[in-house]
């Protein structure tokens, strides 16, 4: 691997700048860049999955909408590791159906009944694996010192090493979606991409826009770790600001199981984690009528406080 000429980062593949200093990188050592791919993008989630001649899916895995087939400019980063599958389709069949049975009070009484499994595909999402090293400063309101009154200003500077953060690269997974399912993975059964993974998901952030996003992810994880470090028990308004001083990424495919259901009609989407069932996120239906029977209750709830009142100071 090649380092950075004035900070020694060690530069990745696809890299034109440095991605600590921004140093530019000479032509005659820029790390070779794999062939420019085509890719399938769905007209209905966003999802973008590698164009294969050969198969010429037109279906995303993710929604089953028709998909599209883009160009883009920049190469187009692909898994190199993989965290296999530990839930067998009719465990995570199974999973599903429990989910649909406990929704919440708001959805139709009849959902579990009525809900249709149009189908169930195994997908591996796109995401980074971040190492890095960082300063990072930091400001915060503490009671620490505060006298008479109740906040105090504090400040202070710390040096902090991060191994493996996940860093969602998915388009076709929402923030949401991935935010829950990747503190139940295990990296460590990470293996090396085969033959024998099917539809991994290309990762959607080109590199112009990806060192932005594993920055953010930095500076999230980084607010996290400082509160450790301000005087008191309590505190507020954390703000810091990082100054990466070495920074490694690795590509993963993380295991999903993608449902697709009916229910009167309109499609819904659920996923079933790859490697723990019990761990279902997805989208029900709303019985819009036990929406309006609550807000009369509430409505008539209110109306008779209101009356209590105003009879009170009537009386008084």
């Amino acid at each position: 691997m090649i380092d950075c000429a004035r900070c020694a980062t060690p530069l990745e593949e696809g890299d034109l700048r440095c991605a600590v200093c921004a140093l530019s990188v000479p032509d005659d050592v820029i790390p070779a860049v794999g062939e420019r791919a085509r890719v399938l993008r769905c007209t209905s989630c966003g999802a973008a999955i590698e164009f294969d001649p050969a198969h010429q899916a037109p279906a995303c895995a993710f929604c089953r909408s028709v998909m599209a087939i883009e160009q883009p400019h920049d190469p187009i980063e692909t898994a190199r590791a993989y965290v296999p599958f530990l839930v067998e389709r009719d465990v995570a069949t199974s999973a599903a159906r429990s989910w649909l049975r406990t929704r919440s009070w708001f959805a139709p009484a009849t959902l579990h009944d009525e809900a249709v499994l149009e189908s169930l595909t195994p997908v591996w999402w796109a995401a980074w694996i971040v190492d890095a090293r960082a300063q990072v400063t930091w400001t915060a309101d503490s009671d620490h010192g505060a006298r008479r009154s109740a906040w105090a200003p504090h400040a202070g500077e710390v040096s902090l090493t991060f191994d493996r953060i996940v860093v969602p690269a998915s388009r076709g997974l929402s923030p949401k979606e991935t935010a829950q399912l990747v503190p139940f993975y295990d990296l460590g059964h990470a293996a090396p991409v085969d033959g024998t993974v099917i539809q991994v998901e290309s990762f959607d952030a080109q590199r112009s826009a990806a060192r932005a996003i594993i920055h953010a992810a930095i500076a999230d994880r980084a607010q996290t770790a400082v509160e450790e470090s301000i005087p008191g028990h309590r505190f507020r308004n954390v703000s810091v600001a990082c100054l990466v001083e070495r920074l490694t990424t690795d590509r993963v495919a993380l295991p999903a199981w993608l449902l697709v259901y009916r229910f009167r009609g309109a499609a819904y989407r659920a996923i079933v984690h790859g490697q723990h069932p019990a761990v279902v996120v997805g989208r029900a239906p709303i019985d819009w009528g036990k929406v309006g029977r609550l807000a009369a209750v509430l409505l008539a709830i209110a109306a008779l406080i209101a009356l209590i009142v105003y009879w009170g100071r009537v009386d008084s």
